[in-house]
């Protein structure tokens, strides 16, 4: 079903808007998260009696966001990991993109992108004109939620100009990690999660124990894996245990992943890699997460010849270790180590095996569907920007 919104989206029309409309009530609310995303990309405006629902849904993102800055704060104090701020951070990041969104259908699209640009501008004098238009045309409700969010504040002053609107009770480090962790998709994202419960493992932290055992069952196979990591960190009991309540298939991918040496990587150190070269950098662990979901590795003996011309390869490449030398017409052209990415740009029109590389030593690398990965970059701007930058 969220394909098919998706692909609505895209298509538009009236048809597609009132049949998206249809599914903004539905109990599952990821599919309504993205019945709004794809209602936004078709250009819907609400009409009368749907303009309170857009304003609801203006009003969670922004307790989201009041709740994820409390979380901050509250964990900031207790060796907070490092990729646990940065992914709440873009949890923040994505509620704002998503609130403008919502915002253009209430109000004029040129207004909202101007209030947009000047916010982004990072000036002065840019965001108080930016935050002057928004005093302008937003209801008097609004204001009082919107502005605080899009405001140059800190997150205590942001926190403070939300707290009567949206109360909350203190939390230590560790309910707020639990919260996290429990809370639905559309509050806190695979990658935040999947971040929370590896520092569990890291740290050994045996009072979430039930916690990951849950997890173990989540449908999403980032957390589900990474869930079973830290379950086996200080459990090996417990992880054997209950990953049989999986059954056969699922336990012997884990094991794998988890107990064999040499093994497959898990999808969470796939993230982690991928966030480490250059070719990714500074794009959100969340569409990351995505990007890895469509990778495979594959392990090349020394000497071993992959074929890159478009007839006989369907695959883009990265080096994750060892190295590669490219040839074209027999010609050798570059050479390609740890974390460099092999695509269509290197690839020349030619006859059949006119594009070779040939590993210089056991190598491993992973691979890409391009269709898939042409695919994703169509769905994330950020991403596609980074990679027009690298090539």
């Amino acid at each position: 079903m969220l394909r098919i919104i998706q692909v609505m989206g895209r298509i538009g029309g009236s048809r597609a808007r009132d049949m998206l409309w249809q599914k903004i009530d539905y109990p599952n609310k990821v599919i309504v998260s993205k019945a709004l995303i794809a209602l936004g990309e078709c250009g819907f405006k609400a009409g009368i009696s749907q303009i309170s629902r857009i304003k609801y849904a203006i009003e969670s993102d922004v307790a989201d966001i009041r709740w994820n800055l409390s979380a901050l704060q509250e964990m900031e104090n207790h060796g907070i990991y490092k990729d646990i701020s940065q992914a709440i951070r873009w949890e923040v990041q994505n509620d704002i993109e998503h609130i403008y969104m919502l915002l253009t259908m209430l109000y004029d699209t040129h207004s909202i992108q101007l209030v947009k640009e000047n916010i982004d501008s990072g000036t002065p004098e840019g965001i108080a004109y930016a935050i002057e238009l928004l005093d302008v045309f937003l209801s008097d409700q609004l204001k009082q939620r919107v502005i605080p969010v899009l405001d140059d504040l800190t997150d205590s002053e942001r926190i403070s100009r939300l707290e009567d609107i949206y109360p909350r009770v203190r939390l230590d480090a560790k309910l707020v990690i639990k919260f996290l962790i429990n809370r639905d998709f559309t509050q806190t994202n695979r990658w935040t999660k999947a971040c929370l419960i590896y520092q569990i493992g890291l740290l050994k932290i045996k009072d979430f124990q039930m916690d990951l055992i849950a997890q173990l069952f989540n449908p999403d196979e980032l957390v589900s894996e990474v869930a079973a990591w830290s379950l086996y960190q200080f459990s090996p009991q417990a992880y054997d245990e209950n990953t049989k309540r999986l059954g056969p298939v699922r336990k012997r991918q884990l094991d794998h992943s988890i107990l064999q040496k040499g093994g497959k990587e898990m999808l969470f150190e796939r993230i982690l890699f991928l966030s480490r070269i250059e070719l990714f950098q500074n794009v959100p662990g969340i569409v990351l997460s995505y990007v890895a979901d469509i990778s495979d590795e594959i392990e090349v003996k020394a000497g071993q010849v992959i074929i890159l011309d478009d007839q006989q390869n369907d695959y883009f490449y990265l080096v994750v270790s060892g190295s590669l030398e490219l040839f074209k017409g027999g010609e050798l052209i570059a050479l390609y180590g740890e974390g460099q990415f092999i695509g269509e740009m290197v690839v020349k029109e030619g006859f059949a095996n006119f594009n070779r590389a040939r590993t210089t030593q056991d190598s491993l690398l992973m691979k890409f569907d391009k269709n898939q990965f042409y695919e994703l970059l169509s769905d994330h701007v950020k991403l596609a920007d980074q990679f027009l930058m690298y090539i």
